[in-house]
């Protein structure tokens, strides 16, 4: 009975839901307009991608696959002009200031690294460094050390370029077997960060028929609260841009955090959920 009146109580006190727009902005905005293009033009866009790495996780921003070839995606949004002085990145600022950047070569490379040795694949995986800052002017290479280097304009022919050389021969890899990271916001901040566990969310729709949401195949949910019912009216957007409308009771997600450990969160503690 406790736990029934907690419930109530945060429905009832929970504020309402922004905009969606204002809801996809906590992506970040660079990362936020390079995946609304990739969702344009490509069926499978894996956002927050991860590998398991000693104790904890690597992270790279997007996995696109397109005719069964794999790319992975770093965003940038860096302004101003953006060169490279040997192996290091370095950013002028239109103030004058110059500014040593961590590379994201190194980390890139590192990342496909690990991808390969996790999941046992033979094919060559595709690294690339995406500039997505339209105030930017890039001095660089449009490759180095075998990662791509590209503004954002540049992302989508790469891609298409790149499948098409591979061609019918190549070995294809599907999405549905990749880690995400899933991310949980509670009003304006990320409360929790991992890998969701459990692959499917019980709910319902509105014709109160059951149904199982496949968590790999969204890419945002928004809880809003509906206290008089005692249950969650959830707002879904699915990795190919359509979207719908389900219901929820008291569901539990299963969470592996990325220090290893697990911590189960309660749906009526979220609002948003970026997966």
């Amino acid at each position: 009975m406790a736990d029934r009146l907690k419930t109530a109580f945060h429905r009832i006190t929970s504020k309402k839901l922004p905009p969606l727009e204002e809801i996809e902005a906590f992506g970040g905005d660079g990362e936020e307009a390079v995946y609304r293009i990739l969702r344009q033009h490509f069926d499978c866009v894996i956002r927050n991608l991860v590998v398991p790495h000693k104790e904890l996780f690597l992270e790279k921003d997007f996995l696109v696959i397109h005719k069964g070839v794999p790319f992975v995606l770093e965003v940038k949004n860096w302004k101003g002009v953006i060169g490279m002085d040997g192996d290091q990145f370095y950013q002028n600022k239109d103030n004058g200031v110059r500014k040593t950047l961590k590379s994201p070569v190194g980390t890139t490379q590192q990342f496909l690294r690990r991808m390969k040795e996790f999941y046992a694949l033979e094919r060559r995986i595709y690294g690339m460094v995406v500039f997505a800052e339209p105030d930017c002017t890039l001095q660089l290479p449009t490759e180095s050390q075998g990662i791509a280097l590209l503004p954002v304009e540049k992302m989508v022919a790469y891609i298409r370029s790149k499948a098409k050389e591979e061609g019918r021969d190549a070995i294809p890899v599907e999405g549905d077997t990749f880690l995400r990271c899933t991310r949980f916001y509670s009003d304006d901040s990320e409360f929790c960060k991992g890998v969701l566990a459990d692959c499917e969310i019980p709910c319902y729709t509105e014709d109160h028929r059951t149904a199982l949401l496949d968590t790999t195949r969204i890419a945002y949910l928004s809880v809003e609260p509906q206290p008089l019912r005692l249950r969650d009216k959830l707002y879904v957007t699915f990795c190919n841009g359509s979207s719908g409308v389900f219901y929820n009771r008291d569901a539990l997600l299963t969470v592996k955090l990325l220090d290893g450990s697990f911590e189960k969160i309660a749906l009526n503690r979220v609002r948003h959920i970026v997966f």
